[in-house]
């Protein structure tokens, strides 16, 4: 079968691979950078959570196929038992820049906001997060990132996403699912690297960074 003929008959299926692909991204990212914020806040100010860290860094370095195998037992198969694993991945990333953003802030910034009579809150709020922002953005790049491609692993588990059209391309051994489910798979990859690249200059440069 031509690529063209390919197109002509499976098209509407790639079309809807691509969309619950964007979905489940949009999703988990969304989930995993507010979580990770959140996260990442709570051990910043609150300094007996700071062994969460290492724990951290454990996780961060278990295979995406480990966590998603791991799940199924507990939650079986589907968007349940793939959600709550590009949840756990997705999250490290933010924690930990947030929680090190934070810290990272010039001391010389937070004494000024104390000394003109800002409280903890107005404080997290309008010196130490904007601050940090292009940090925190850098996390979410990498989360972001990561998550577009896990994603396509999902597919070992029931999950329609662009890795059903790889496992496709794998079990017929046919490269025209395969090329497409790739290739999709590292375009959506490239474009939200560039979102976020986008959004992470623009941070600097209210902050008063390098662009």
């Amino acid at each position: 079968m031509s690529f063209q003929q390919y197109f002509d008959i499976f098209g509407d299926q790639i079309i809807r691979l691509t969309i619950r692909h964007i979905l489940l991204f949009l999703i988990a990212f969304a989930a995993a950078a507010l979580l990770g914020v959140v996260m990442g806040i709570a051990i910043y100010r609150v300094r007996v959570l700071r062994f969460l860290l290492p724990i951290v860094n454990i996780l961060q370095t278990v295979p995406e196929i480990v966590l998603l195998a791991l799940a199924i037992p507990f939650l079986g198969i589907g968007y349940t038992g793939a959600l709550v694993p590009l949840l756990v991945k997705g999250i490290l990333p933010v924690l930990q820049n947030t929680a090190g953003g934070l810290q990272s802030v010039r001391p010389e910034l937070k004494e000024a906001a104390t000394g003109i009579g800002m409280s903890k809150a107005q404080l997290l709020f309008r010196v130490e997060l904007p601050s940090a922002l292009p940090i925190i953005l850098a996390g979410m790049r990498i989360s972001a990132i990561m998550l577009v491609s896990v994603i396509t692993l999902t597919a070992y588990i029931g999950v329609e996403s662009l890795g059903t059209l790889i496992l496709q391309g794998i079990s017929r051994m046919d490269s025209n699912p395969l090329i497409v489910g790739s290739g999709l798979s590292a375009l959506l990859a490239v474009l939200v690297n560039q979102i976020m690249i986008f959004l992470e200059r623009r941070a600097l440069r209210r902050t008063g960074g390098r662009p």
